[in-house]
């Protein structure tokens, strides 16, 4: 049976594994300028530490990543 990727999105997961398994939250983290993308810190910050350390709703963060995971965003 197949497993619903967002619902692998976990608020103590790591900024890196998330980055590492979909690529396409990477904006959303530009968005708010955090500096996660590339940060070799972020094998160690969850995505609610980042949220409150960027001053960010952590609920409104991963609910953010979690549309971005299922509707990434294209350029246009």
């Amino acid at each position: 049976m197949m497993q619903k990727q967002n619902n692998e999105l976990d608020p103590n997961m790591s900024v890196s594994d998330l980055i590492d398994k979909f690529p396409q939250v990477i904006p959303v983290f530009l968005r708010y300028r955090m500096a996660c993308v590339g940060c070799s810190m972020s094998s160690f910050e969850t995505l609610d530490s980042a949220a409150k350390i960027y001053g960010v709703a952590p609920e409104t963060f991963i609910s953010e990543l979690r549309q971005a995971i299922l509707e990434p965003e294209t350029d246009q």
